[in-house]
């Protein structure tokens, strides 16, 4: 099936679903997936069945994401769940703590993709950003990734003052291993933390231009891919006050609680179809609520005009 258009002309082709509000880790500049509450979290029975309905309606790809999606005793249960329900590609976000042990029972599951957030290679660095002491266990599961098949992507926030100066070891490291990297602009969620910490990739992305063998965009929001060999490459993830970043979004969130999130930035329009589905509607009511928030959707930041 086609999937939904929203009133921009932006179709609605994946999902990015947070699976548990829980994690194992502090890092200072996390914003949540923009949604800190609490709330109970969707069983592998009701998440697959939301699935379905995406499905039926054009949704292809899916992003499991947290908290951290790995401290679900039942996050195997879930990947194969959302496969069955068809959806074709699922990946998922992760800070790798678990991963060396889970790899393969994912990868069994139906796991197609993994992006782990890896912010620094230098142990007390690591520890700062993310509050444990942990970058040996992640770099432990990157490689079972690898092993595992998962392409592993690494996801770097680029902090100002923290952990800028490892840019250029953080790309030779994925050269290395053959893995692609995504350098991340930190997103204004927190003013104060943004002041102090963001970090204009600009510069970056000079040098790099210079250096590529290859340049490319991903489809999903145009971002630049720089190749720095035949099939590696470093991704500029710059979403902040750029309006082609949002034209080209084309996914929806779900929280954790079980609500249709429009945006990241917005917290104004949730949808609750969880409750719904407890109480007992059927699946023509929760299509009517999933395509109730394709119609809320707007792009945050448009050509010429950015929020206040």
């Amino acid at each position: 099936m086609k999937p939904l258009m929203d009133r921009f002309g932006r179709p609605v082709r994946s999902v990015r679903i947070s699976v548990t509000n829980r994690c194992n880790y502090r890092c200072f500049f996390c914003h949540r997936e923009g949604y800190d509450i609490e709330g109970s979290e969707m069983t592998p029975q009701e998440i697959e069945r939301i699935m379905r309905i995406l499905v039926r309606n054009g949704v292809t790809r899916a992003k499991i994401t947290g908290g951290e999606p790995l401290l679900r005793s039942d996050i195997i249960e879930i990947v194969r769940g959302m496969k069955r329900a068809g959806i074709r590609e699922v990946s998922m976000t992760t800070n790798a703590w678990r991963l060396g042990e889970l790899a393969e029972k994912l990868s069994d599951a139906g796991l197609d993709r993994v992006n782990i957030s890896l912010h620094s290679l230098d142990s007390k660095t690591y520890k700062f950003i993310t509050g444990v002491n942990g970058l040996e266990r992640a770099l432990k599961g990157l490689d079972e990734a690898i092993r595992m098949g998962l392409k592993p992507k690494i996801n770097m926030v680029v902090l100002r003052g923290v952990n800028d100066g490892e840019v250029w070891r953080m790309i030779e490291f994925s050269v290395k291993r053959g893995v692609n990297l995504q350098l991340i602009e930190l997103l204004d969620t927190d003013i104060d933390l943004f002041k102090k910490y963001h970090f204009s990739l600009s510069g970056v992305e000079k040098k790099l231009r210079d250096m590529a063998i290859k340049f490319d965009q991903n489809v999903l929001h145009g971002r630049p891919r720089y190749y720095l060999s035949k099939n590696t490459y470093v991704e500029l993830v710059r979403s902040f006050r750029n309006p082609l970043f949002c034209m080209g979004c084309d996914r929806i969130r779900i929280t954790h609680d079980g609500k249709f999130k429009t945006c990241i930035m917005r917290n104004d329009n949730l949808i609750d179809f969880l409750e719904k589905m407890r109480a007992g509607v059927g699946d023509e009511e929760l299509e009517k609520l999933f395509r109730s928030a394709v119609s809320l959707r707007e792009p945050y930041y448009k050509l010429g005009k950015n929020p206040t």
